[in-house]
């Protein structure tokens, strides 16, 4: 023990009097930092105590220091300790009493509280090392700091202090804080962020940003955000967006930005003012998404609805609102010129070629109407194999409306080069124009579908302008129609019948049905007036059934020697049904079916040739006879002949009523030569005089048809005229008849 005189124990007590008053006054918290000072007198205090009354004053100031405190002796044992130090660990007195061991002590806290194998170390004897800290933690999670101070003259102070409620706190805090890196992270990952002044010079900016951007940070930062500007949006975007951020409110909304590159792409954004000390932003916080993707299949999307998936083209739907729009009477100080086009012969080139070459073929007309508009015109496709043009003119533009039409008709009629192919199609064209036909596109466009018929009506492949006298004539058809599908209803209709004659005996083989409409007001009604409406509108159907089933009940009562010969449209051929008709005719009639012929013209063989080419073999095999109607009009009769299982060709009209001209004489030479080289026989209709009889004689014709020996009539008339009488006698006399 050192060697104390008495100036230093007053002076020691003094000291520890003085700094347990300033624990006292400082708190737990500063005691770490006086302890050093506080053990260079704490053993002359102690021996001090030995020699005064104040120990009750001392021990009152160790017990109100708000931490565990024990004092050793240079060889480990204890000299002084509060009670704060033992409840700490749940320790007794005689636990902590002086003299107690450190490693007993240690011990004693291992077992009842699991500190760790740890055991420093102190050797207690003076200038021993410098102060030690360590934390424990014990079983029932409190968290024990614990300071080892070694004094100047030997010994150590051991401060205990709780630190759970700090240790808790940080392990909070570190954990808020990683939990804010790694949204900072997931953020930073996911969105673009920048940081620009009120100015708008960007000050911040991630990853995102530069890589979608395509600049370095380098290049960002310090240029103003006007950097990426596209211009695809108003300024009045911006000046609302200004203003919004301005008096501290967040903006959103959905940007078009441009990158270093020149691409365009697209970032759903919110910007966040930083509000300074006085409520004024100081910075604005820009977090955006990149939308790229989703506009681009908006886009698509919204192209699809309104452009033809094949052509690119304008829909119908899109061209009247567009043409509303952008052409509308209140936008328009000129007028409108509207085209609706259809392609002449598309059908036969999709027959002919396949559905490939016609799409084919539909893109490079539409390229070619695109070659003939304008930036200011709009191009469609409405269905099909029809288009349509809009024009707008900001003069009159009824003196150019021919001259377009004619422009698209010979554009259309330049050869086309598809899939190694040369096709050829031609173009019909209905025209109207605004404000002279109205100016509602929508009305525009009726009125250009009329004079379009009428166009068809004419032969095709040509132009017209509207007339009004084209809607009267439309309503008069529809009037017409209203009738027709009445008569069907009422069975006005009647057959009459024309004799067809063996050349070679002059007399009836046949007899062609054709058919009649007894009209109540009109009278009798030819079929040149009703057959052709009666096909648009699908009428056909139910008046060729019953043409079929009337004309077999007529025959049956016939010579069994004549044979019946009834005409089936194109439109009964579609249907697919035509061999069960006839065969139900058949039936109910009992006519035998080598006494019926049926005769086509070529429009039948135009389309779906496979499923025409069965019809017919059934037909031939029930014993019917097939006749190819009106051989010579079209493009390909000759190779029918040998496509289909035709008995029989008829010799248009026309070429009897030219049969002077050497063109004309040689065609039904040269059909008749065919005709006899593949086994089929000829007749020649429209025959009117002797002369032209005894030619076609002549020529090899094997039967004949016209005014010459009857006008179509009435079956009971039809079988009292005198060339069915005179055959009808000769069959009494000879057993005969008409060489049948």
């Amino acid at each position: 023990m050192c060697s104390l005189n008495r100036s230093a124990k007053i002076g020691g007590g003094v000291v520890l009097l003085v700094a347990a008053v300033m624990v006292l006054q400082i708190g737990a918290d500063a005691w770490a930092g006086y302890v050093m000072f506080l053990s260079s007198g704490l053993l002359l205090a102690l021996a001090w105590l030995r020699y005064t009354d104040d120990a009750n004053l001392l021990k009152r100031a160790i017990e109100s220091v708000p931490v565990g405190l024990c004092v050793f002796a240079p060889d480990m044992r204890v000299i002084a300790s509060n009670e704060q130090f033992a409840g700490m660990y749940g320790l007794t007195g005689a636990d902590v009493k002086p003299g107690t061991r450190m490693n007993q002590i240690v011990e004693t806290r291992k077992a009842a509280h699991g500190l760790s194998e740890r055991v420093i170390e102190v050797t207690g004897e003076v200038g021993a090392a410098e102060a030690l800290r360590s934390v424990d933690e014990l079983r029932d999670g409190r968290f024990i700091s614990i300071s080892q101070h070694p004094m100047a003259c030997g010994g150590l102070v051991e401060v205990h202090r709780d630190v759970t409620g700090e240790r808790l706190a940080e392990s909070e805090a570190d954990e808020a804080m990683q939990a804010l890196i790694e949204k900072q992270y997931a953020i930073d990952q996911a969105v673009i962020v920048a940081i620009t002044d009120v100015r708008g010079i960007i000050n911040y900016a991630n990853d995102n940003f530069c890589t979608i951007s395509g600049y370095s940070r380098d290049e960002l930062i310090g240029q103003n955000h006007r950097l990426l500007k596209s211009g695809a949006h108003p300024k009045e975007l911006f000046r609302d967006m200004y203003r919004c951020l301005a008096s501290g409110h967040v903006w959103r909304g959905e940007l078009c930005n441009r990158a270093k590159s020149g691409k365009l792409y697209w970032v759903d954004t919110v910007i966040t003012p930083q509000l300074g000390p006085d409520g004024r932003p100081v910075a604005y916080m820009a977090i955006r998404v990149d939308i790229t993707a989703r506009k681009e299949a908006e886009a698509q999307l919204s192209f699809a609805a309104t452009h033809d998936s094949l052509t690119g083209l304008l829909n119908r739907r899109a061209l009247l609102d567009q043409a509303r729009n952008d052409c509308g009477p209140e936008r328009q100080s000129g007028g409108l010129g509207v085209y609706l086009i259809d392609l002449d012969g598309f059908k036969h080139v999709n027959d002919t070629f396949g559905h490939e070459a016609g799409d084919n073929l539909l893109k490079e007309v539409a390229s070619r109407l695109r070659s003939l508009a304008s930036d200011r015109d709009l191009v469609a496709r409405l269905g099909g194999d029809e288009f349509a043009m809009i024009r707008r003119a900001d003069d009159d533009v009824g003196e150019s409306a021919l001259d377009i039409g004619r422009r698209i008709v010979a554009a259309i009629a330049e050869p086309f080069e598809i899939e190694g192919h040369q096709l050829d199609v031609g173009a019909s064209v209905g025209i109207a124009v605004g404000p002279e036909h109205g100016s509602n596109p929508a009305d525009l466009l009726k009125k250009a579908d009329l004079a379009l018929y009428e166009v068809k009506a004419a032969g095709r492949d040509g132009y017209r302008l509207y007339r009004p006298a084209m809607l009267d004539a439309v309503k008069g058809e529809k009037a017409l129609e209203a009738e027709l599908r009445h008569a069907i209803t009422a069975r006005e209709f009647e057959l009459h019948y024309q004799p067809i004659l063996d050349v070679g005996t002059r007399s009836v083989h046949t007899a062609e049905a054709l058919v009649r409409w007894r009209h109540p007001v009109r009278g009798l009604v030819a079929p040149d007036r009703f057959i052709a409406l009666a096909e648009r509108t699908g009428l056909i159907q139910p008046l060729s059934e019953w043409i079929i089933e009337q004309a077999c009940l007529d025959a049956v009562s016939w010579p069994p020697s004549v044979q019946l010969a009834v005409n089936v449209s194109a439109t009964q051929f579609k249907r697919g049904n035509l061999f069960d008709v006839v065969m139900r005719a058949l039936l109910r009639s009992g006519l035998n079916p080598q006494r019926l012929q049926i005769e086509v013209t070529e429009t039948v063989l135009l389309e779906q040739q496979s499923e025409q080419l069965q019809t017919f073999r059934r037909l031939k095999a029930m014993g019917a006879t097939l006749v190819l109607d009106d051989f010579g009009t079209g493009f390909s009769s000759a190779s029918y002949l040998t496509n289909f299982p035709f008995d029989k060709i008829k010799i248009d009209k026309s070429f009897i009523q030219g049969l002077q001209s050497r063109e004309c004489a040689a065609v039904i030479a040269s059909a008749v030569v065919l005709a006899k080289g593949l086994g089929i026989s000829v007749t020649a209709e429209g025959i009117e005089t002797e002369s032209q009889f005894e030619d076609v004689r002549a020529l090899g014709i094997d039967f004949a048809q016209g005014y010459l020996f009857g006008r179509p009539v009435p079956c009971n008339e039809f079988v009292r005229a005198p060339v069915f009488r005179d055959d009808l006698n000769r069959v009494c006399r000879t057993g005969t008849f008409g060489g049948g």
